[in-house]
């Protein structure tokens, strides 16, 4: 039972969104959100993930991050489970507030050729 209770906060905790503003009053309203994969993928054959959002490192357990209107830079990894291969890239976004996006990876069984961020 014990085991339970850690791997479902586990889960709970790599689902988290982080806030990202330059004003700490700033409402939730105004922002966008932009989605990534989990922190644990549970065997994905790929998985996207966050790192950093303009000069903001984003932590370990966060799969979303919310982000005031705007241009953004996101420094993303994508990661290929059969062939064990991350990539880096740079996505450069356009966010709208109240919006929701998630970035989204073009892969192969090998290898990761891009990441795209599109509106859901």
């Amino acid at each position: 039972m014990r085991t339970l209770i850690l791997l479902a906060l586990a889960v709970t905790a790599a689902c988290t969104t982080q806030r990202i503003y330059p004003d700490p009053g700033s409402s939730p309203e105004a922002g966008a959100i932009v989605r990534a994969d989990p922190a644990f993928s549970a065997g994905l054959p790929v998985q996207v993930r966050l790192r950093m959002a303009g000069d903001r490192r984003i932590s370990l357990g966060a799969s979303a991050i919310e982000l005031p209107p705007g241009r953004h830079s996101l420094l993303v990894d994508c990661r290929v489970l059969e062939s064990g291969v991350t990539r880096r890239f740079v996505v450069e976004a356009d966010l709208e507030a109240g919006r929701e996006y998630r970035l989204v990876a073009r892969a192969s069984s090998r290898n990761c050729d891009a990441v795209e961020l599109i509106e859901q």
